[in-house]
């Protein structure tokens, strides 16, 4: 399978869509603020690390090239509501990926969660998802 940047950004965005949905979400690199009042919310955010050549080239010249990087996935909810409001989100969030494949090739591990606690009125936990993919070129 081969995928793109920007495919597979999309097709990692997807999974976590289809999981989160209808809870609020500002996605990496569109515009979007926090809600307002009491309402738990998270931010999504893909970065890749890593690139290499992962084969020599075939009879027709193509290489597959090995992408990889983390998913950042920001909670927040209400301090006050904590953990408590937190702990099933997180769940959600690493439910969407963990065992899971996208259709163009991407594929995850090490995904994990970490408590950062209390800054002003939210609580905020992390997941990460690394992931890789192939682009055959």
């Amino acid at each position: 399978m081969s995928m793109t940047i920007q495919q597979a950004r999309d097709e990692m965005s997807a999974l976590f869509n289809t999981a989160w949905s209808p809870r609020a979400v500002i996605w990496d690199g569109l515009p979007g603020k926090p809600p307002s009042g009491r309402t738990p919310w998270a931010r999504f955010t893909v970065r890749h690390a890593d690139g290499e050549q992962a084969t020599l080239a075939n009879d027709q010249g193509r290489r597959r090239w090995r992408r990889s990087g983390t998913i950042f996935i920001q909670l927040f909810a209400p301090v006050g509501d904590g953990l408590s409001a937190l702990d099933p989100l997180t769940k959600i969030a690493m439910d969407a990926y963990e065992g899971q494949s996208t259709a163009g090739g991407a594929w995850f591990r090490d995904v994990r969660c970490r408590e950062i606690g209390p800054d002003g009125d939210w609580y905020q936990v992390n997941v990460l998802v690394d992931f890789e993919y192939d682009e055959v070129k």
